[in-house]
């Protein structure tokens, strides 16, 4: 352990020993990661499918997919969000992950991103378009 009380991930994992992790998981997965879809689900005309994809599609196995160069992560509940287990009990926060390799999947994050953290009202694809 480093000193004082700070503990480290793997101290309370062996604390807890592996059935209180697998337990926090599920509770932390049901609370932030379960999908319902709200109005904002909707924006954009998307009256018919859910913009954030929702319900994925079943996945037996995590599988690199080389028709669309991209890494397939397994889903085994179509409503819940792909996560990293220790982030999610360690943190307790949602999130989701993606793998982007390149293209128009990065491209498009790199827009994602760009519009969140600085929150202006005109879009990074409109401005770039100015140029």
């Amino acid at each position: 352990m480093l000193s004082g009380d700070t503990k480290t991930a793997d101290d309370i994992l062996n604390e807890w020993g592996t059935n209180v992790f697998v337990t926090e998981i599920k509770k932390c997965g049901e609370v932030l990661q379960r999908h319902q879809c709200r109005a904002v689900c909707h924006k954009y005309g998307n009256d018919k499918q859910c913009r954030f994809l929702f319900p994925h599609e079943i996945v037996e196995a995590s599988h690199f997919d080389p028709e669309n160069n991209a890494i397939v992560f397994v889903c085994r509940d179509s409503m819940v969000n792909y996560f990293n287990p220790y982030l999610l009990v360690f943190c307790r926060h949602n999130h989701d992950l993606k793998c982007i390799l390149s293209g128009k999947g990065a491209k498009a994050a790199m827009f994602y991103i760009s519009d969140y953290i600085t929150k202006m009202d005109v879009k990074t694809y409109e401005m770039l378009s100015l140029l």
